[in-house]
């Protein structure tokens, strides 16, 4: 299984996912919801590279088309993780953890040979 390049993020953004629930409303206005599960679902992380050389730009681009774009699964390093416990604690564990791009890595030039990425990667966990 393929896992995301080894790069330490300057920004990271973490959404936690919602429960599968279900709302019904009755004529009356009345309004019931209904969890149908325990494991929260669509977790979503968005990862910010600023500042980094092309061939740190070529890592990530190369997995995403190794990917197939949004088609496969992939496990993502620790070193994303570093310092948020509270993040790893959410998704029960990281290692049984699934993530696809949730879209296109955009990329931005800064300087000559410099640019900043942005990754938007969504969890289905196993």
């Amino acid at each position: 299984m393929a896992e995301f390049p080894k790069i330490k993020p300057t920004s990271r953004t973490f959404t936690l996912g919602s429960f599968p629930t279900k709302t019904y409303r009755a004529l009356s206005g009345k309004i019931t919801r209904r969890n149908f599960g325990n494991k929260a679902f669509g977790h979503a992380i968005d990862l910010g590279f600023d500042n980094i050389e092309e061939d740190i730009v070529k890592l990530i681009v190369d997995h995403y088309d190794a990917q197939g774009g949004q088609t496969l699964g992939f496990t993502i390093p620790l070193e994303i993780f570093s310092g948020l416990d509270l993040l790893q604690s959410s998704l029960r564990s990281p290692s049984q953890t699934l993530w696809f791009y949730a879209e296109a890595p955009s990329i931005a030039s800064v300087y000559r040979s410099l640019s900043s990425v942005a990754v938007k990667l969504v969890a289905e966990i196993l």
